[in-house]
């Protein structure tokens, strides 16, 4: 019975929040706000910890233990886990939040040069780097990685990489990489959590056991035990040191608790750190744990890619765009990210597709969102009737989601189904994926909309798998030459201007052809964490290097007395 409450409470909700038009009709969560402005070159400082490091101690945190500690698998949570243990060949610097290009950094390489045809990149790296278990790093172990991550034999990840051709070793600290073609892409899919480098000498080593944890990284494995914990210990032979000289990493060792439920625990500060990559994500559990631990800290981070509504185009109506279009008006993009959260806080209203995209005042104007919303809806009535359907017609809505759940996902479709139902006579059925006959229908084409996330991150060139011709994340079924050839040329275009500026161009055709719908909900995570833990910053990306946890200390002057681990 207490789904069917849930239900009831948010069908109320639903038709208070339509009595008042589009906007929402719940007070704001006092929520935190950015400490930092954007800098002249349009990047995002993260705070800066003015407190000197300290050396010592154990971090606790909340996390998932994936089904693998192979990276190129590209497991969920992964990176959380392998990241203390490997590095990458170039990594995202964490003093910006944004994960674009001009933010890259080395990692193992400590430098790079780039030959001015665009399709050779020297890697310089790092030298007397050894792996955990003693033996050096050389360039075989950066050829063997590329090799294989790029492999689509071994590798789930190869597809990051179209321009890879092959690399080779110069000598033990310099590899020379091969390119088809100049890509601004290359570089940036390095950067991804799951791009480590793997030591060659434990080729064929089963990447579910825990003999794949030796690395190079800042943290060696220590213990492990199924669904509840991985323990790792400080590498006492680590190659970095931070800007001051001082040997890295700070803290003793960490530990990663496999947590379902995190806020529990961190209430009880059985943990110093929700999560390192998840956080509350609804209004409610925000304010449950800011409740229950008011002396906690808390970052925003708003991940770079969006939630879409994607319009089946091979089933009538959904392939005229005058009902596409009638359908976007009709949206409201505040409404839907309180159907989602619980609270307006935890979207991006008037952005388009993608992070950094077209600036919000375009977007309502190709949208037709800068009329008022009385207008918005005369004008979907006006264009449904010209399409023949003045009545509506039946629409088959796939969800993500639990198939009892009525937040998420879930919540924001059933928002948009009672709009539509409400202002152009629609009749939509909304199904959660889980359940066998959604999944079922997915995958046989049989729906005419859907809930999904354009996974597209730090690289826009990945539109091309939701919206390419015959592409397999193409669930709109989307098919449009003038794209094709425009999304084939953003990966060969290095020079960052005329890049954005393509990408800007491709941003303008999909929300004029509209085969997906913006929706305004970029998933938002309240980052939580105890004031005697230092140095920890976000950016706009799930598995960035702050996983890594090579330059977070903890203050044990203010951790309090109540803090018990267990460990």
């Amino acid at each position: 019975m207490k789904h069917w409450a849930l239900l009831i409470a948010l069908m109320i909700f639903l038709a208070l929040l339509l009595a008042c038009g589009p906007g929402p009709v719940v007070s704001p969560v006092l929520m935190p706000t950015e400490t930092t402005a954007q800098s002249e070159g349009g990047l995002t400082p993260n705070p800066v910890e003015t407190s000197e490091p300290i050396y010592g101690g154990i971090l606790v945190h909340g996390g998932n233990i994936p089904s693998t500690f192979d990276g190129y698998q590209d497991a969920g949570y992964g990176p959380t886990v392998t990241l203390p243990v490997f590095n990458q060949l170039v990594m995202m610097s964490l003093d910006y939040k944004e994960t674009v290009y001009d933010n890259i950094v080395g990692d193992l390489a400590d430098s790079w040069e780039i030959s001015d045809d665009g399709t050779e990149i020297t890697f310089y790296l790092h030298p007397g780097v050894k792996w955990h278990d003693g033996v050096p790093f050389t360039a075989d172990d950066v050829v063997y990685s590329l090799d294989r991550m790029t492999d689509p034999n071994s590798s789930v990840i190869y597809s990051r990489f179209p321009a890879y051709a092959s690399s080779e070793k110069i000598d033990d600290n310099t590899v020379l990489v091969h390119l088809k073609y100049p890509s601004a892409g290359f570089l940036v899919a390095l950067t991804s959590g799951e791009s480590v480098i793997q030591a060659k000498h434990l080729a064929g080593i089963d990447g579910k056991s825990t003999d794949f944890l030796v690395g190079t990284g800042p943290f060696m494995f220590d213990d492990f035990i199924l669904r509840v914990h991985i323990k790792y210990k400080r590498n006492p032979n680590y190659f970095k040191k931070d800007k001051y000289g001082n040997q890295l990493p700070y803290l003793d060792g960490h530990i990663l608790m496999h947590l379902d439920n995190k806020t529990e625990p961190f209430i009880a500060r059985r943990l110093d750190v929700y999560g390192i990559v998840l956080g509350p994500s609804n209004s409610n559990l925000y304010m449950t744990t800011k409740d229950a631990a008011p002396d906690a800290l808390v970052q925003k981070k708003v991940l770079n890619y969006c939630t879409v509504i994607k319009l089946n185009m091979d089933h009538k109506p959904l392939d005229d765009i005058r009902v596409r279009r009638a359908l976007g008006l009709i949206l409201d993009e505040e409404s839907l990210v309180v159907g989602f959260s619980g609270d307006p806080s935890f979207g991006l209203k008037d952005v388009g597709l993608i992070s950094g995209g077209l600036p919000p005042e375009e977007v309502r104007k190709i949208m037709g969102w800068d009329k008022p919303y009385e207008e918005r809806i005369a004008e979907a009535q006006r264009l449904m009737t010209e399409a023949g359907y003045p009545n509506g017609f039946y629409m088959f809505f796939l969800s993500h989601g639990a198939a009892q759940a009525y937040t998420g996902y879930a919540g924001a479709n059933l928002v948009f189904a009672e709009a539509l139902k409400q202002y152009l006579n629609m009749n939509v059925e909304v199904r959660q994926l889980p359940s066998p006959g959604g999944v079922v229908r997915r995958d046989t084409g049989d729906y005419d909309a859907q809930t999904d996330v354009l996974s597209v991150g730090d690289d826009p060139a990945l539109l091309k798998t939701y919206f390419g011709t015959g592409e397999p994340g193409n669930y709109s079924h989307y098919s449009n030459p003038k794209f094709d050839e425009m999304i084939d040329k953003v990966d060969m275009e290095i020079d960052p201007v005329k890049r954005h500026e393509l990408i800007l161009d491709i941003e303008r055709l999909l929300l004029t052809d509209l085969p997906a719908l913006p929706t305004g909900i970029f998933s938002t995570r309240m980052m939580f964490y105890y004031p005697h833990v230092k140095n920890l910053r976000w950016t706009y990306t799930s598995y960035s290097n702050i996983c890594r946890l090579e330059d977070v200390w903890i203050d044990p002057s203010l951790k309090s007395a109540a803090m018990a681990t267990g460990y």
